[in-house]
């Protein structure tokens, strides 16, 4: 199994360049999925994820997860790969998993706002900041409810600020070329190559 590859590349870090995405969007973020996603925890989640080769419950399981490896990461200030996977516990049904989303996020955020200036941890795309981590989450949780309610034929329309912002921070490239009256969540899901719908 595996998920649709990025076109463009995720920013490395650059002390330089502002932290756009910031503790609350990663709740907020949270948030508009599980709206999203409540109507669908009566669905059949077996179906295929949008363009991704993972089903409907393998993909939100895997966003829900991705956020809570971040959290374990940042908190441990971790240098080197973790060996243990997070997954979804074997009875859960899916209202619980979809329950799971907003605390996992707020986690994410709790543990971000108190990292002091600096920290960085490990990200297989090399040493990351708290804000880092926030992006990606953002990222993950937006795009990734998209692919799961795009297989369950249910449309996803996230905040269009968030979306700019969490664009802004992961794909500054495409955030740069963009236009002034340009969508920015049908840019976010170009950025992670997604086809446009």
């Amino acid at each position: 199994m595996s998920r649709v590859r990025s076109k463009a590349r995720t920013r490395p870090y650059d002390d330089r360049m502002a932290d756009i995405v910031t503790s609350p969007d990663v709740v907020a973020a949270a948030i508009a999925a599980e709206a999203a996603l409540r109507p669908a925890i009566g669905r059949d989640w077996s179906v295929r994820a949008g363009p991704l080769e993972w089903n409907v419950e393998q993909t939100i399981t895997h966003m829900i997860a991705a956020t809570a490896k971040y959290t374990l990461y940042l908190a441990s200030r971790s240098e080197h790969f973790i060996g243990v996977s997070i997954g979804r516990w074997a009875d859960a049904t899916n209202e619980e998993v979809v329950d799971s989303l907003v605390p996992v996020a707020v986690g994410l955020a709790n543990v971000a706002a108190a990292a002091p200036p600096g920290v960085r941890a490990y990200h297989v795309t090399g040493p990351s900041t708290a804000a880092d981590y926030l992006g990606r989450a953002c990222v993950e949780i937006l795009v990734h409810t998209d692919d799961a309610l795009t297989g369950l034929g249910l449309a996803f329309a996230p905040p269009a600020e968030l979306c700019s912002r969490a664009l802004a921070q992961q794909y500054h490239d495409a955030a740069v070329a963009r236009a002034a009256d340009a969508d920015p969540w049908r840019d976010l899901l170009a950025a992670t190559g997604r086809p446009p719908h």
